[in-house]
């Protein structure tokens, strides 16, 4: 097996891992929302997601304590106000586009394009 082959096999098994992932985590996503359209329609009113704070304090609360003290990072700030407003559901799906364009990027097998040479001035034919 040559170089080339086993890099094109590592090239579409991670494509295939990544678009495996955006299907199941778009799946979640809608799996999650219709839960909570049955839920509404059953109970009469509408149930709001946890957010991604939610999930990420409750898994690793000491490794995430940067997010309790804004002025560590501005950046860090930001993701810790974005991640505090965004439902679950909406993360799920923002993951998945994510990996599903991962997915097409990294199974591209399009060659890459010939250098140009020539200017527009030099071309032969041209006056």
């Amino acid at each position: 097996m040559t170089m080339a082959r086993v890099d094109e096999l590592a090239r579409d098994a991670l494509a295939f891992a990544l678009w495996l992932v955006a299907v199941i985590l778009n799946m979640s996503a809608a799996l999650w929302l219709g839960f909570q359209c049955l839920k509404w329609l059953h109970d009469g009113y509408w149930t709001s997601q946890p957010t991604v704070m939610f999930w990420v304090r409750g898994f690793c609360a000491e490794a995430c304590s940067f997010m309790n003290n804004p002025h560590s990072w501005y950046g860090a700030a930001k993701l810790a106000r974005l991640l505090s407003d965004m439902p679950s559901g909406a993360a799920l799906v923002l993951l998945g586009i994510v990996c599903g364009v991962l997915s097409v990027s990294v199974s591209d097998h399009r060659p890459e394009a010939l250098s140009v040479t020539n200017t527009r001035n030099a071309a032969p034919g041209r006056a």
